[in-house]
Formats: structure tokens, C-alpha cells, sequence
């Protein structure tokens, strides 16, 4: 095994392994994915240097989002900056001078320590992407990425379904402490695991239905693969199916409203760019969505009468609220920002009676407003644009590639989900999640480009 072989299995091994310690939203499970990352960049570059190669693919092809990417981080360093002058320091420095009795280093940031903290998680999101980036150009290291992605989401949906089927409350050797009647996997949050798991699902459901299409897809080669399938000679797509199944019944049974929806939305748009460009071979175009139909069918009806107990929930008063008392603080802190991972120092003072009975509300349940007000709004746009780079580079690789398109299709249906989940949740806040995101979209924007033009 050569060594950029593994390279890439070291970076499986800290994306499958990152939900296992609470999402690694703990001390522990973030430090450890930091330095796991960053020891690993650090040999991918020492390779690199040592061999004298290029990368696989170049900067200038993603120089966009890495310029957007930089701006924001430089912005947050700016934050961070003690004793900065010209004013710009946050107010609420002279307030803590008083309390103290002598002049204390004023910054941007209200609470620089979390600030450097999660600083240091998007270091580690951004190592992930680039390894992923550049090991995922490798056509099989990117097949192997999403398999092993697959089967790991079906690993943590099962452990899921056999402590949420035996009643079990605890989270690993943790006692549950939240969401004791939702399914969370080895995460704490039901939103944030309903997140993972959904894009489990859209992978596994690519790697099925990339199977069904190959050689032709004609209804004679079908009907050749589905008696595959009975005959148990497929036991890869059976394994694959099985997944989907697992995935989708533990999607269902965290309950999670916005999750749910954001993956089949992203599903939907999954199989819509999938049956562009498919001429007039309609049951190519309509298989997906009876596949998964019928799956989804067969899930709701074992696992979908908690989903629906929460449907017909109403708790979406005390968000509404936060979003308008964030949009308060945003006004407020609209160029310069209260500092990256501020929220729960700065929205108390914007925090209204609605929100008091929810106790401690350390989240804006908005990703986006979230950022705008811990960062400032030009350094928000261009972390937005950072993300949204790489979503169309993936759409133009859809023009591009004359084969393996679910590649670029998987990168648009993920980033459809986390960014329809963003509106309503903080999924991404969990570095778990990112970590994963950060992952596919590697892969997805490493397949995006032509052969013939790199």
C-alpha cells in the first residue's frame, strides 16, 4: 500500500470515527479530530514536498472559496487582536475594566477564549476538505470514500435502533440526559444526528442507484440486476438497500421536523439532476423516484408515527422569537460582529420574555443570523460565499463530466440539506457533522472537474 493510499484511509478513519465521542462536541472529541487532522495535513504536505509532486488539484481551480474562506478567518484573528485600537474594541470591555478595577486588553470579541476555540475547529473542517480535495481526486479513493461513508451511517443508524428498540437510555457509556424518547445515535442533539443521517441516506441512495444505471441501464439489464438482487448474487446493492432501509428508519425516529424534510428535499434534487440528460429513456428518469419510494413507504410505515406525533407539534414560538431578538443584535453589531462563537454572552441582553422560559438558549437556531452577528455581516457573506463556491463548482460539473455525475450531484443534495437544516437548526455547529460535510463535498468537488482539463 503506497503511502497516499494511507493518507486517505487515516482521513476515513477520522471522519468515521469523529460521531463516536458525543458528535466530538466535547473538549476531547474536538481536540482530538484537530490534531488527528492537522497531523495528517502535515504528512500529506511533507509527501507532497519529499515526492516533489503537484497537488491533484490545483489552487487556482478553488481559488474562490479559499479566498473567501481566508478573508473570514483573517477577520476572526482581527477579532482577537487585545488592545485594539481606533475604537473598534467591544463596549462591553469598559464594563469588565470597571468590575476588575484595572484596565483589562480590550478586543472585538466579547469572549475571545471560545473564539480561538472555535477558530480551531474550522481549521479542522478546512484540513478535512482538503484532504479530502486532494486524496479524493483519485477516482477509486472517491468510489471508496462513499461506500465507506455508506457503511459507516449504517453502523451508527443501527447502534441507534437497537437502543432506541430496547429502551436503552444512554448515549455510548453516557446516561441520556435529552431527547430520551428520540432516536440520537451516539449524538445528543436529535436534529444534529437526523443531519448525519440524512447524508448517509442521499450517499447510499447514489451508490444504488449509480448500480442500477451502469451498462445501459435497459430494461433488460434491470430486470437482470433486481433478479440479481433475489437470487442474493448482488450481495454489495443488497448490503446497500439494507442501509437505506436502516438509515431512513432511524432518520424517521428522531423526530426531527426540519431534518426530515431537508433530506428529501435534497433527495428530490438528487433525482432531479440525476434524470437531466437522460433522453427519452423515461423509466431511467422515474426509477429513482420509485425506489425510493417504495423504500420510504416500507420505513414510514415501521418507523413513522413519531415523526408524525412531532408534525403535528407546535414549537416553533420560542425560535421565531430568537430570530427576531438575533436580528436585534445584528443590527447592533452589523459591520464588526460581537465575535465568532459570542451568542451565548451577547444574546442575553437581546433575549426577550418569550425565550426566558427555555432557561439557557446558547444557540440562535439559525446558522446564518448566527454567523452574521458573531461575525459582522462582510466577514458572514464571505464564509456564505466560501460555501456557496463550492456548491457551483459542483453544479458545473454536472456540464462537464461525461461519467461518474453523482459525484457533483451528491455535493449539491448535501449542501442542500445542512443549508435547508442551517435555517432552523445549528447541525453545523456540531463538528461531527461539519467534519463530515466538509468530507463529501471534498470528494464531490474533486469529481467535479473533467479528466481532459486537469
Amino acid at each position: 500500500m503506497n503511502s497516499q493510499r494511507v493518507l486517505f484511509w487515516c482521513l476515513l478513519a477520522i471522519v468515521t470515527i469523529a460521531p463516536l465521542p458525543l458528535g466530538s462536541n466535547r473538549p476531547l472529541g474536538w481536540s482530538l479530530m484537530a490534531l488527528a487532522s492537522g497531523g495528517l495535513l502535515a504528512a500529506w504536505a511533507v509527501r507532497q514536498l519529499w515526492n516533489g509532486q503537484k497537488t491533484a488539484v490545483e489552487v487556482r481551480l478553488v481559488k474562490v472559496p479559499l479566498i473567501a474562506f481566508s478573508l473570514a478567518f483573517i477577520w476572526v484573528l482581527v477579532q482577537l487582536i487585545p488592545g485594539i485600537p481606533f475604537g473598534l474594541a467591544h463596549p462591553a470591555w469598559q464594563d469588565i475594566s470597571i468590575f476588575f478595577g484595572e484596565p483589562v486588553p480590550a478586543r472585538i470579541s466579547i469572549d475571545p477564549g471560545w473564539s480561538l476555540t472555535v477558530l480551531v475547529r474550522w481549521i479542522t473542517y478546512g484540513a478535512v476538505f482538503w484532504l479530502a480535495l486532494q486524496l479524493g481526486r483519485d477516482r477509486a479513493n472517491a468510489r471508496t470514500a462513499l461506500k465507506a461513508f455508506a457503511w459507516a451511517s449504517a453502523a451508527y443508524a443501527l447502534y441507534g435502533l437497537i437502543a432506541y428498540l430496547t429502551g436503552s437510555q444512554t448515549i455510548l457509556f453516557y446516561k441520556k440526559w435529552a431527547y430520551q424518547e428520540a432516536l440520537t445515535s451516539t449524538f445528543v442533539n436529535r436534529n444534529s444526528y437526523a443531519t448525519f443521517a440524512g447524508m448517509g441516506l442521499i450517499v447510499t441512495c447514489l451508490l444504488i442507484l449509480r448500480w442500477i444505471r451502469k451498462e445501459g441501464g435497459s430494461p433488460s439489464s434491470l430486470r437482470q440486476k433486481l433478479l440479481s438482487l433475489s437470487s442474493g448474487a448482488a450481495p454489495e446493492q443488497i448490503l446497500l438497500i439494507t442501509s437505506a432501509f436502516l438509515i431512513l428508519s432511524a432518520l424517521l425516529l428522531t423526530g426531527s421536523r426540519a431534518g426530515t424534510f431537508s433530506t428529501f428535499a435534497a433527495l428530490l434534487v438528487a433525482f432531479v439532476f440525476l434524470g437531466i440528460g437522460q433522453g427519452g429513456r423515461r423509466y431511467r428518469r422515474v426509477m429513482p423516484l420509485v425506489m425510493f419510494a417504495l423504500v420510504g413507504a416500507a420505513a414510514f410505515a415501521l418507523s413513522g408515527d413519531f415523526l408524525q406525533e412531532r408534525l403535528d407539534a407546535n414549537g416553533l414560538g420560542a425560535r421565531q422569537m430568537t430570530y427576531i431578538q438575533t436580528f436585534q443584535g445584528i443590527k447592533d453589531h452589523f459591520l464588526l460582529g460581537s465575535g465568532l462563537g459570542s451568542f451565548p454572552q451577547i444574546f442575553p441582553l437581546y433575549r426577550g420574555d418569550e425565550v426566558l422560559a427555555a432557561k439557557f438558549w446558547d444557540k440562535a437556531h439559525n446558522t446564518y443570523l448566527e454567523n452574521t452577528l458573531e461575525l459582522g455581516l462582510p466577514a458572514a457573506l464571505a464564509l456564505f460565499v466560501s460555501i456557496g463556491a463550492l456548491v457551483a463548482r459542483c453544479l458545473k460539473g454536472l456540464r462537464e463530466r461525461s461519467r461518474d455525475r453523482h459525484f457533483p450531484i451528491m455535493g449539491l443534495a448535501v449542501s442542500t440539506l445542512v443549508g435547508l437544516h442551517s435555517l432552523v437548526d445549528f447541525s453545523l455547529q456540531i463538528p461531527a457533522v461539519t467534519i463530515a460535510y466538509m468530507f463529501l463535498m471534498g470528494i464531490a468537488v474533486a469529481q467535479s472537474f473533467s479528466s481532459r482539463r486537469t
